[in-house]
């Protein structure tokens, strides 16, 4: 039986092998948990990003579906005693309506936004959703009344 240089080199290597020493085998580990450390790093991360676009496009929802309810509803000269209706809270969110009014000043010629009370017949409606005591979204609009 003949063998051929491959066999040779084979029968060689096989001869001189003599097994994997610890050190090797310490390190392949430490590879192996690094990526594995890494890889739960990524879900971790990926999670709380799903987390808070949840909260964000919820928030926004809350938010535009009040400022709807406002718009379609009547026109009040005095929100504060006849308020806007407001939509239904979800457990964990707080939706908060803020009215300032036009405020036109004929000596002056210009008009402002105030807290203060008067009826020149616009309002500007500010919606805020917050959640743990942090404002998530703020939005705004006009109420005209016509």
């Amino acid at each position: 039986m003949k063998y051929s240089s491959t066999d040779h080199l084979l029968q060689k290597i096989a001869r001189n092998e003599k097994g994997a020493t610890l050190v090797e085998e310490l390190m392949t580990v430490a590879i192996i948990s690094f990526g594995i450390v890494i890889l739960v790093a990524m879900i971790t991360t990926g999670v709380i990003g799903v987390r808070t676009v949840d909260d964000k496009v919820l928030a926004e929802s809350l938010a535009r579906s009040q400022l709807e309810m406002i718009k379609d509803a009547a026109y009040e000269a005095d929100p504060g005693t006849s308020p806007y209706p407001s939509v239904t809270e979800i457990s964990g969110y707080n939706v908060e309506v803020s009215i300032e009014y036009w405020n036109w000043d004929a000596v002056a010629g210009s008009g402002s936004f105030t807290p203060t009370q008067r009826n020149d017949g616009l309002q500007k409606i500010t919606v805020t959703v917050s959640t743990g005591g942090t404002n998530i979204v703020q939005t705004a609009a006009f109420k005209v009344n016509r």
